[in-house]
């Protein structure tokens, strides 16, 4: 019964956030009167960063089984069994459009981004028993890798002096959706050999994990010019709460059986992020050129855990690039 109620707020909390930015982007439709420019405006922004990775690692094997037993591990660390992503690229486009007769601006954006390959050797010893039973050796390799996919849509209104064709600040808020889904992926390969025997076997093993997740989003990007030959320095903000789904499988294939399993729960991830940069505008061009450092980071993203659950956050930080282009 608590179960079902904690599904039922945990609903109602969902649509309340839902709910609340639908009626603030429609409040800020409503209030907002329109421009005295009679234009269609139409931008495009494509971006790219290399991303430095933090948050914690995932674990693809336990220590203890579930069933317990008399088996013990050597020269076993604490980091043995866990894998995370140190480097990612991330890439990103949007696309702005204001109508003629509105200053509202409406946003669709899109982010990918893929982790490095992280391969980790391991090596170590399984005792079945403490009082004289069978030894074998184990090593082996862990390879692991994450991607995910963003994608925002968002309406703002520039409380600057406006954001197309204008060499004034901008600082634009916007309220919005955003969807994402995040995966990660561990393969295992090792061999086994028996303490005295010339029998060596081999063994290979899975883990994925998966968050997909929708929610509200608001955000705050902001222009200030700093030069008259086009230089800005250019900040912003955002944050997002996701309410999705976690899930996650594992299999352990070896010569004596298999370890299985799958866990699905649903989670709540709040999200946060900021840049800051400088930018330059082409004067003889429509174009804006960025150049900085930004941060994102997930609380809760993923079931880094094995034979019981545990929540690993993940927050990706590093240099960034962005050309945008005034099509009209």
């Amino acid at each position: 019964m608590s179960e079902l109620i904690a599904a039922r707020q945990h609903g109602n909390y969902r649509h309340l956030l839902l709910s609340g930015a639908s009626a603030l982007a429609m409040l800020v439709a409503v209030t907002t009167q329109a421009a005295a420019d009679d234009q269609d405006h139409f931008s495009i922004e494509l971006g790219g960063q290399y991303g430095f990775e933090a948050g914690g690692s995932t674990q693809w094997f336990g220590l203890v089984p579930p069933s317990g037993g008399e088996g013990f591990f050597t020269g076993v660390g604490t980091d043995e069994f866990r894998n995370g992503p140190k480097h990612s690229w991330n890439i990103d486009g949007a696309a702005k459009f204001q109508p003629a007769g509105t200053d509202l601006i409406f946003k669709v954006g899109v982010q990918y981004g893929r982790t490095q390959r992280e391969s980790k050797g391991f090596a170590f010893t399984y005792y079945t028993s403490t009082d004289g039973g069978d030894v074998y050796y184990i090593n082996g390799v862990s390879r692991h890798k994450e991607e995910h996919v963003k994608v925002d849509f968002q309406v703002g209104k520039d409380f600057g002096l406006g954001m197309f064709g204008n060499n004034g600040g901008t600082s634009i808020f916007s309220v919005g959706i955003r969807y994402a889904q995040f995966s990660a992926r561990t393969d295992i390969n090792f061999a086994t050999s028996k303490y005295e025997a010339s029998i060596t076997n081999t063994g290979s093993g899975i883990v994925t994990r998966r968050f997909s997740g929708v929610g509200p989003m608001i955000s705050w990007e902001a222009s200030a010019p700093i030069s008259d030959d086009g230089f800005a320095l250019d900040w912003g903000a955002e944050a997002a709460v996701l309410f999705g789904r976690q899930k996650s499988y594992f299999a352990i294939n070896y010569y004596g059986g298999t370890i299985g399993g799958a866990r699905h729960r649903n989670q709540t991830v709040p999200e946060v992020g900021g840049f800051m940069g400088l930018s330059w505008t082409c004067p003889d061009a429509p174009a804006k050129f960025t150049l900085g450092y930004k941060v994102d980071a997930l609380f809760n993203v993923y079931d880094g855990g094995f034979f019981a659950p545990a929540n690993v956050d993940r927050v990706t930080h590093g240099p960034f690039v962005k050309v945008g282009i005034n099509v009209n």
